[in-house]
């Protein structure tokens, strides 16, 4: 009730403008900025997809000020990632301090009259706006038509056939605004789908684009797209530097061995030898490509500490990221490598507030001269101009994933050249993937213009067995069906990858629970998550969500997630939405295994 009153209480805040009528603005918008400002607010239907770093949501915030005072746009929704809800509220606050912004975040019941409050720009997580949206056509999502909707980091919605894709598309809107550097990621259809939210009808009629001269012309109509090299002609360089770094003699005797029992895992499997078994084996050669937990040593490490003695000793500051977060081989094993410098780490297991702080922290102190980031969490989002060196510990399969991270430092307000340094492991599957990655690379590069391919989920069961000189007994690729069993292995690993505590429960009676997973979080307090795992070739329906239910200890916090590759069916999701339950279809459990969602 105190928040309401608080709501309802809120003074508006007076225009600022200048003695000659003028808005003010607290800094100057670049001339392609103030192209964009105008472009936004006269097309209804807007894909935005300049270059990371060239200011997307300044140009959007400055928008929604003109037009808020206008009178044009008096209601405004606002989606975006979780990690970016507070960054946006900041910008919001500082370039159109008279916006009412509301966060839709909190209880179910804070949400429920969030939602209905009048007078606000509305910004929520993709997380918060999926859960929100039921098939209730009265309910305030389904209800209110929207002068404009907007979709920061708008690639989240590249799988059509996922609930926030589908929901976002329902909205009823007046304008639609996507934002993204990289509107393709995987293939054609990602920009479809991006496209068929930018390009709504006023009648609500939802657009279907397939790959062809269609989309590609209306895309062409619809995409304001800026470089970096074309407009912000006086950005220091950027010089990319791949290392390749022999494993030290400790290290290169547990990679051999892994390596060699490894393969002959999959060779004793025979015909039953599948795709994820070798990703496994994969996953195990990376890590220990960055740190040997038996012996500690690393090749990688001790070369990074000796950089970053010399740059540290030259007056640079440096970003290190990687997919790994754990204390063995990721973003802790390397901050407690480089603990003479000082260093902060940035998880997506720390709690917002905690993100922000270290953020501040390593802006403000210059004795952090150090950040290590994991790519998951840290890789959108940050302005980290500060730092002029970025390493990457460990490679990812997209490329574009890696460019978004670099771009953290290498935006609008950095003064000092960029060096960006890639290690690869010589005579380690690192060196194998890279080869590989390089040869799709240049074909991608010859048919699509600045932007990169997903590439883990480009390769071939072929060329993924090749890496370890094994001929693949099957042909299906990485999104092929498994039996029930292999789907449980297939969670275990993403969850026990993220951090968690694994526990299967036996088979005859699991009660509706396959996986137990447990962790601590920073605070002390122990998160579980259950699962239960249907790899039918149908949709799961209401019953198995039921089932689940059933089986949740009452009076404890515990996430329930069912894992059905199919999906799930209209009536099973909106239970399963209803009642705090995931839904990990083949789309969401293949963003978990890639690093773009989090579980």
């Amino acid at each position: 009730m105190l928040k309401r009153l608080r709501l309802v209480l809120a003074a508006p805040v007076p225009p600022l403008q200048g003695p000659d009528g003028a808005l003010e603005w607290p800094g100057q918008l670049l001339p392609f900025q103030l192209e964009g400002v105008r472009t936004l607010m006269t097309r209804d239907q807007l894909l935005l997809a300049d270059d990371m770093g060239l200011g997307k949501t300044l140009q959007v915030t400055a928008a929604l000020r003109i037009m808020w005072l206008q009178g044009t746009v008096q209601s405004a929704l606002l989606i975006v990632p979780a990690s970016l809800i507070d960054q946006w509220r900041r910008e919001l606050r500082k370039w159109a301090p008279e916006l009412r912004v509301l966060a839709i975040r909190g209880t179910a019941p804070d949400r429920a009259w969030q939602w209905r409050a009048q007078g606000y720009l509305k910004i929520v997580s993709y997380e918060t706006f999926r859960n929100d949206f039921t098939d209730n056509v009265e309910s305030p999502l389904r209800k209110e038509f929207w002068d404009v909707v907007i979709l920061d980091e708008a690639q989240k919605i590249k799988n059509r056939d996922i609930a926030v894709s589908r929901s976002a598309k329902l909205l009823r809107r007046r304008r639609s605004w996507a934002l993204t550097g990289t509107p393709l990621e995987n293939s054609i259809d990602d920009l479809a789908s991006v496209m068929e939210f930018v390009d709504h009808t006023d009648g609500g009629t939802q657009r279907r684009y397939t790959a062809g001269p269609e989309l590609m012309a209306r895309h062409r109509e619809l995409q304001l797209r800026r470089r970096k090299a074309d407009v912000l002609t006086e950005l220091p360089s950027k010089t990319v530097i791949s290392i390749s770094l022999p494993l030290l003699s400790g290290q290169q005797a547990s990679y051999d061995k892994a390596e060699r029992e490894g393969v002959v895992q999959l060779r004793d499997r025979g015909e039953a030898v599948q795709v994820q078994h070798v990703l496994e084996l994969i996953m195990r050669l990376k890590q220990l490509c960055n740190r040997d937990p038996r012996t500690g040593e690393s090749a990688k490490f001790s070369d990074i500490r000796e950089r970053l003695e010399v740059l540290v000793g030259e007056g640079h500051r440096a970003l290190l990221f990687s997919q790994y977060v754990n204390d063995a081989f990721g973003v802790e094993a390397v901050a407690n490598t480089i603990g003479d410098f000082s260093p902060l780490t940035f998880t997506g297991g720390m709690s917002g507030s905690q993100r922000d702080a270290t953020i501040q922290r390593f802006k403000e102190n210059a004795s952090h001269k150090a950040l290590v980031l994991s790519l998951k969490a840290g890789g959108v989002g940050l302005n980290l101009q500060e730092a002029s060196y970025v390493f990457h510990v460990d490679r990812w399969w997209n490329p574009a994933i890696e460019r978004q991270a670099e771009d953290r430092s290498y935006r609008m307000g950095q003064v000092f050249p960029v060096t960006v340094y890639k290690y690869t492991c010589e005579g380690t599957i690192e060196q194998r993937i890279d080869e590989l990655l390089k040869q799709k690379q240049q074909l991608f590069d010859e048919v699509i213009d600045d932007v990169s391919l997903d590439i883990s989920g480009r390769l071939s069961a072929e060329e993924i067995f090749s890496l370890f000189g094994l001929t693949s007994p099957i042909v299906a690729t990485v999104r092929e069906c498994r039996d029930g069993l292999d789907l449980e292995d297939r969670c275990a690993l993403i969850l026990e990858s993220s951090g968690w505590a694994v526990e299967r429960t036996a088979r005859s009676h699991d009660g509706g629970v396959d996986l137990i997973a447990t962790k601590v979080d920073t605070v002390g307090l122990e998160q579980k998550i259950f699962v239960q795992c249907k790899d039918h070739a149908r949709k799961v329906g209401v019953e198995v969500v039921r089932e689940l239910l059933g089986v949740l200890p009452p009076d404890q916090k515990i996430q329930a997630v069912v894992a059905a590759p199919a999906g799930a069916t209209a009536e099973a999701t909106s239970l399963a939405a209803g009642r705090g339950v995931k839904i990990w279809d083949e789309a969401f459990l293949a963003d978990l295994e890639s690093g773009r969602a989090s579980d």
